[in-house]
């Protein structure tokens, strides 16, 4: 890859120096002028990506700690620099501000649970399927359904033409249980549907970039449940 250095010349640069440079990078100057953020990020590789095996499952991006000076060494991503940003000294028992996880994963943040793979595993399906007579705006919330009905992060076989899958590890995309929140980028229509009696919020927040342009990304706010909702539940 070709990048900028700091006098405006273009030198080659590693696929993991560009990530150092443009994405880690910018979450270092975030955490160096706002030192007492508390804002965490969780990275999910894709089989796009060029730093990650582009088979999936894929396992959580690897950061290797080299102490160099100046920029990052060959095979380092720059999240160590993240963590160290604005920190005097070792992050010790600090939380971490970066989480690298696996995709397709499940997270639990306090008590919500959020299923997330960053597999077009709709479009996937979409392609793959027949359907007539729908209720208008229904099609994309049906096809996310069968991810919950069969606990499936990729619930199609054989799979989509095109799509790497590693086969003798299907059971690292199984979905361990129904989260609250389903997080399924596509390049379908982007969208945000109660399904399965709304037990299960699927979130399509699209592309974040198309090409050359701009593309579509999704803000969520939890708030907590109502006491009286709360007392009800239990």
């Amino acid at each position: 890859a070709i990048i900028l250095n700091e006098d405006g010349e273009k030198e080659t640069a590693t696929f993991q120096q560009v990530f150092a440079k443009k994405v880690a990078g910018i979450l270092q100057e975030l955490y160096e002028a706002n030192t007492d953020i508390k804002t965490q990020f969780v990275l999910v590789p894709s089989v796009d990506d060029a730093i990650s095996d582009s088979v999936y499952p894929q396992p959580p991006m690897v950061d290797l700690e080299v102490k160099t000076k100046g920029a990052a060494a060959f095979g380092s991503l720059g999240l160590h620099a993240v963590e160290m940003a604005g920190r005097e000294t070792s992050t010790g028992n600090r939380p971490k501000r970066v989480h690298c996880v696996s995709n397709p994963c499940t997270l639990r943040i306090n008590d919500v649970t959020i299923g997330v793979t960053s597999s077009d595993v709709l479009f996937h399906i979409s392609s793959d399927e027949t359907n007539a007579n729908l209720p208008p705006g229904s099609r994309l919330a049906r096809i996310a359904e069968h991810l919950l009905h069969q606990r499936s992060y990729y619930p199609l076989f054989p799979p989509a033409k095109g799509a790497c899958l590693d086969l003798a590890r299907y059971k690292e995309w199984e979905m361990p249980c129904r989260p609250d929140i389903l997080i399924v980028p596509s390049r379908l229509a982007t969208f945000a549907k109660e399904v399965m009696g709304g037990s299960t919020i699927v979130v399509n927040p699209g592309e974040l970039t198309k090409g050359t342009t701009g593309g579509t990304y999704a803000v969520m706010d939890v708030h907590p449940m109502e006491r009286e909702g709360l007392e009800k539940a239990v």
